[in-house]
């Protein structure tokens, strides 16, 4: 007997967007998109890492990103920095609400219509949240979207490092010459 729960389609979501690093002060942008099935359990987005749990990286204002017939309209959402069982803190919040859309299937060996690009832009679910940082080094912090109904496969999850330098993309460029 085969066993084939490695080949069922699952709900999975990865990131379609990400920036770069965590700038003290200034609202930093992500959004996932489904590469799985649909579900309509909704997902949680978290922030943990050492520099979390110690307290030295804090973050607020998280918005959501939510569209409709009308265009965009941001949803500020509460982000409570929460202890889990093993004492550590991170900041967790709950969305039971937003659907999680089947993956959008195109190849990427023809040509893409106007329809089909919008149709992805429209799949993503995006998020903004402020860090607020003003150590000296770079700690690393992982930033986790989940679906409540994969959590464990399905996790859309990378790590970024933080810094108290606002013109960090201009001291890193001129480095670099």
């Amino acid at each position: 007997m085969k066993f084939n729960f490695f080949k069922k389609k699952q709900v999975k979501l990865e990131f379609a967007t990400c920036g770069e690093i965590f700038i003290d002060g200034l609202p930093f942008s992500f959004g996932v998109e489904s590469v799985g099935i649909a579900s309509t359990k909704g997902l949680c987005v978290a922030i943990s890492g050492e520099a979390v749990d110690d307290g030295s990286v804090t973050f607020s204002n998280l918005e959501y990103h939510q569209k409709d017939a009308n265009g965009i309209t941001i949803v500020k959402h509460d982000f409570p920095k929460i202890v889990k069982k093993n004492g550590k803190k991170i900041y967790q919040a709950k969305f039971t609400k937003i659907p999680i859309k089947e993956a959008f299937n195109y190849s990427a060996f023809k040509k893409t219509t106007a329809d089909e690009f919008l149709q992805v832009i429209n799949n993503e679910i995006n998020f903004r949240v402020t860090p607020h940082y003003s150590g000296s080094k770079m700690p690393e912090i992982l930033l986790t979207v989940y679906p409540y109904e994969n959590v464990l496969t399905g996790s859309a999850a990378q790590w970024i490092n933080c810094t108290s330098d606002q013109d960090y993309f201009l001291h890193k460029y001129t480095k670099n010459k």
